[in-house]
């Protein structure tokens, strides 16, 4: 049993604590562009509409940003994918808006400029 639920998380992301630190990196991201905690964002349950709304955009961020399947997403924020899914839809909804568009690119294009995988730091 064990064995398998490791090969599930495995087929779901190629280093799934990885993917837990990205996740906090785009939680803190959106923490700071929209002023909502990032214990908030993060938190099992519904804190607030603003929390929940952030939480949205953290997941569509990873989502778009990174390429990444909704499961993997799922699986990296603790959700189900249709829960993903459901913010995707949300957001892509707000992009109507030009001026939540640009503010989104923004946050986009600053997620890009991250500093690729490094398999080993100069001493």
């Amino acid at each position: 049993m064990l064995v398998q639920a490791l090969e599930d998380i495995w087929a779901i992301s190629p280093d799934p604590r990885r993917d837990r630190l990205t996740v906090g990196f785009v939680t803190h991201l959106v923490s700071l562009a929209t002023g909502v905690s990032a214990a908030e964002i993060s938190a099992p349950k519904r804190v607030s509409h603003a929390a929940v709304r952030a939480r949205q955009l953290a997941i569509y961020l990873t989502h778009i940003t990174f390429h990444w399947p909704l499961h993997r997403v799922a699986f990296a924020f603790g959700r189900d994918r249709t829960t993903c899914g459901h913010a995707c839809r949300k957001i892509e909804d707000l992009r109507e808006n030009a001026a939540f568009d640009r503010r989104l690119a923004e946050l986009e294009a600053c997620l890009r400029q991250a500093p690729a995988y490094v398999e080993e730091m100069p001493q």
